[in-house]
């Protein structure tokens, strides 16, 4: 839009009408192209006069032509605007250099629009100014699909990865709080020192106050902006770096940061400078306003093109300054060739304006580029055939942006949505805000059914407390926090997860939700109890073993004869041992009276013929079957020594039985040993440890009596005991 007009210098000299005429002998040619661009343009005089404006101009303003030639411009400008737009209009005016404006106007219609509008001084061929060219683009929807990319950004995290393009996430007073690999590449500082400083501290100080006014104002008004500036490198150097940045709010509307997409336009800035000082100083309006007009001769097919034309599609610039179809049509991609060439059939026909976005390969190197090009057919007045009149714009890197913004949104759904762990946010009333599908196939909940109830509605009986205890700490200490809660699953299932979550701030500093990431550990806990279990279990087993062996060498090397000692000792170790493995067999639980029977007899009667085992199923507990075995290995050594099974005749009979006097009496258990056929038994000498180990242990352990009688016929041991329990 035209900018706004400071009071204007002292008048020129007044030149001769020829010399005027000549200075804009070009204007009708020029109106010809502009009352067809989709811009409004304007050319002024060195009194600030208007001597042309295009139709869109006049119906953006809602006036006819020569009504909007005399309009004062300045009452369409926004109240929050205009001091700003007099500033910088004033500036550029000053300088008789091409100058750009963005700011707020009030269309025809009421409706408030954001232009950004760029004049062109005009010197005459005398080299006095006199005069300025504009164009003014409408950017409100340009701006608003920018805010809308800046929204989908601020859901980047971490995750965000390595692109083409740097990505930087501050608060909102410019401290950075993300920043990916390239961004810290284009700033040459590693993380940890751009996680430590602002984004001021590295701008350049000539950029520095521009960048400031319009970081302000966008965390103010909430409003996008894209500049260009300067970053000072640690070693001296500077970068010139492309921002797009946006307020990222949350869902409340609350801004908590900013979000810019960087690009390193160093090398661009470098060749625009360069091209710059070797252009002339004279422009046309389109051209400043970085447009590439053209026509093309619907008899002949050729027609005059800018020169910025013909540097966009790579040719050689023509001497006379005109470009062919054919020119145009050869660069454009294959892909995109034939749907263009319809495209322009039809318009050539029918009449049909045309909006094309389309790629081509540039002609000097080949590169591809994106131009977007409006057009139309305009017929002639002659009766000669109609021209074609069209602009184009490179949009390559606006592109280039949006594609990386959507690849980045795509990088971050993907890893959200296909992480093994569970990723939710909760407001500070504990209602879940997000959370990904992990957490959904976890607890058996859709999205739809787990977003908008509170947390503790998935937590077990009892764990809410702790939970909102934890909350409570969290508020008050701030920080990561882990710790583990249990969780009920839509089918009552009760799981054990380990959650790390930390506060989300808002602008204030104050806290205004959780983010959490959890797993499930109850697997890893029941191995982690079960691991505990058996240490203790083994601990147990190992100290009551070592206490018996302990006590078995005692006993054993009490004998004056060490040789028999050893040899006693051995087999007192091999029928432990032999115990043992019958309960590890059983897992170390209760076994049966016949099974350690079997197992403390067969090296004894290997083939089973001399001793008769009988009586019913008794399960008896680990203690009690060591017990046990160890007394019947004493009985059966006793017995091949001194008793039946040394004499070739001799028997054994094992026998117990279940009795019970009375109906409520406990069960008692009733186990013989009864040998016969062996030599006459006498009393002996002294008791020893076989007698002691059953008549004194082994009654203990059962918790009953037992009897060792040395009857002539043969020895005897009975015992009666309460019928032992299983465990």
């Amino acid at each position: 839009m035209e900018p706004v007009l400071s009071p204007a210098p002292p008048a020129p000299a007044a030149q001769p009408p020829a010399a005027r005429v000549r200075a804009w002998e070009g204007l009708s040619d020029f109106a010809q192209i502009a009352d067809f661009a989709p811009v409004a343009m304007w050319v002024t005089g060195p009194a600030r006069t208007r001597l042309y404006v295009n139709q869109f101009y006049a119906d953006f303003v809602g006036l006819r032509r020569e009504e909007a030639l005399a309009f004062d411009w300045r009452m369409l400008i926004h109240p929050d605007d205009r001091a700003r737009l007099q500033a910088e209009s004033e500036a550029g005016e000053a300088r008789l250099e091409r100058f750009v404006l963005e700011g707020r106007f009030c269309r025809g219609d009421g409706a408030w629009r954001w232009l950004q509008s760029t004049s062109q001084p005009i010197w005459d061929v005398t080299g006095t100014h006199i005069g300025f060219i504009g164009v003014a683009h409408d950017v409100t929807e340009a701006r608003e699909a920018a805010q809308a990319i800046a929204d989908k950004e601020a859901q980047l995290s971490a995750f965000i990865g390595q692109t083409t393009a740097g990505f930087a996430q501050v608060d909102l007073t410019g401290r950075f709080t993300l920043v990916n690999d390239r961004f810290c590449a284009i700033a040459g500082r590693s993380r940890e020192d751009l996680l430590g400083l602002t984004m001021q501290a590295i701008t350049h100080p000539q950029d520095l106050a521009g960048n400031v006014e319009k970081f302000e104002r966008a965390v103010r008004d909430g409003t996008s902006y894209t500049h260009e500036k300067r970053f000072v490198r640690p070693d001296g150097t500077t970068v010139w770096v492309n921002n797009s940045v946006a307020v990222i709010r949350r869902a409340d509307g609350t801004p908590y940061g900013v979000l810019a997409a960087c690009l390193d336009v160093s090398e661009r800035r470098a060749a625009d400078s360069a091209l710059r000082r070797s252009e002339e100083r004279l422009r046309l309006a389109t051209e400043g306003a970085g447009m590439a007009t053209w026509e093309i001769d619907l008899a002949t097919f050729d027609g005059p093109w800018s020169d910025n034309r013909f540097d966009l599609l790579g040719l050689p610039r023509d001497p006379n300054g005109r470009g062919t179809l054919a020119d145009w049509l050869a660069v454009i991609h294959p892909d995109d060739a034939a749907w263009v060439a319809a495209a322009m059939r039809r318009c050539f026909k029918e009449g049909t304006p045309v909006e094309l976005e389309y790629r081509i390969l540039r002609a000097d190197d080949g590169s591809e580029r994106w131009l977007h090009s409006h057009g139309r057919r305009v017929e002639r007045s002659d009766g000669r055939a109609p021209r074609f009149v069209g602009v184009s714009f490179d949009v390559t890197r606006r592109r280039a942006i949006e594609d990386e913004v959507r690849r980045s949104e795509w990088q971050f759904r993907t890893i959200f949505e296909q992480a093994n762990d569970f990723i939710f946010t909760t407001g500070l009333d504990k209602v879940v805000t997000s959370c990904n599908p992990a957490v959904c196939a976890a607890l058996g909940y859709t999205e739809e059914e787990a977003v908008g109830r509170p947390f503790s509605d998935f937590l077990a009986d009892g764990d809410v407390g702790q939970a909102d205890e934890m909350l409570r700490r969290k508020l008050k200490d701030g920080g990561t926090t882990r710790h583990t809660i249990r969780v009920r699953t839509s089918s009552g299932e009760v799981r054990l997860w380990e959650v790390s979550s930390r506060l989300n701030t808002g602008p204030d500093g104050q806290p205004v939700g959780l983010h959490a990431i959890a797993r499930d550990v109850t697997d890893a806990q029941r191995a982690q109890e079960m691991q505990q279990l058996l240490i203790n279990e083994l601990n147990h087993r190992v100290k009551n073993t070592l206490a018996i062996v302990q006590g078995i060498a005692v006993q054993t090397f009490k004998s004056d004869d060490p040789a028999a000692a050893r040899a006693a000792f051995a087999d007192r170790l091999r029928a432990l041992s032999d115990a043992h493995n019958l309960l590890t067999r059983e897992v170390w639980g209760a076994t049966t009276i016949d099974a350690v029977a079997a197992e403390a007899l067969a090296a004894h009667d290997p083939d089973r013929s001399r001793i008769t085992i009988d009586g019913p199923e008794v399960r008896i507990a680990p203690k009690t079957a060591i017990s046990l075995a160890l007394a019947l290995h004493e009985l059966a050594t006793n017995a091949l020594k001194h008793g039946a099974l040394g004499t070739p005749a001799g028997t054994v009979r094992l026998a117990w039985q279940i009795t019970s006097d009375a109906a409520d009496t406990a069960p008692r258990l009733q186990l013989s040993w009864i040998e016969r056929g062996g030599p006459p038994v006498a009393l002996p000498d002294r008791r020893g440890f076989g007698s002691r180990l059953i008549e004194r242990a082994l009654a203990a352990e059962l918790g009953g009596s037992v009897t060792l009688t040395f009857a002539p016929a043969g020895v005897e041991c009975r015992i009666d005991a309460p019928l032992p329990e299983p465990a």
